[in-house]
């Protein structure tokens, strides 16, 4: 009973992922919009979309779920951010599943501690905006973090 029901929220979040992603609207299968709702207006950007881009949100936005209380949004960034910035190094793997799902790395993909929030899929979507806008170049210069005092991960560079 315990699997079917995991099973049911895994294939539930899986859907409400894929139509939360449906924000992001393709005419030109290279080229892709969103829109980012500051607290006085929207803003539509336009940005190269490659075709993974989907699963790269869902497989951040469950690392988040694991990761970082929802209440953490800079911490969601920041996670986001090092989960990013070993794709750009190819030092932790080539792609964004390859580096979260590394044996060792990001508990946090494969077994979430709270459900997605919209805040996750917000944030997984705008981090890997600002990625893509600057070429797949790291975004900032951490590579790690660990669970710190306070509900905080602490982010550093260096192992």
């Amino acid at each position: 009973m315990r699997k079917i029901s995991k099973l049911i929220i895994i294939s539930i979040t899986t859907v409400f992922i894929f139509m939360a992603c449906s924000r992001i609207h393709t005419d030109n299968p290279n080229i892709g919009e969103i829109t980012v709702s500051t607290q006085s207006t929207p803003v539509t950007t336009s940005y190269r979309v490659p075709e993974r881009v989907y699963e790269e949100v869902e497989v951040i936005t469950l690392t988040l779920a694991g990761e970082c209380y929802d209440d953490k949004l800079s911490d969601k960034r920041k996670v986001t951010e090092v989960i990013l910035n070993r794709v750009s190094s190819e030092k932790f793997g080539n792609t964004v599943l390859e580096v979260v799902s590394a044996k060792g790395q990001f508990v946090g993909y494969w077994k979430q501690s709270r459900p997605i929030s919209e805040s996750d899929i917000q944030i997984a979507e705008e981090v890997l905006t600002n990625w893509y806008k600057n070429n797949c170049e790291a975004l900032s210069e951490y590579l790690f973090f660990y669970s710190g005092p306070n509900r905080e991960n602490i982010f550093r560079s260096e192992y």
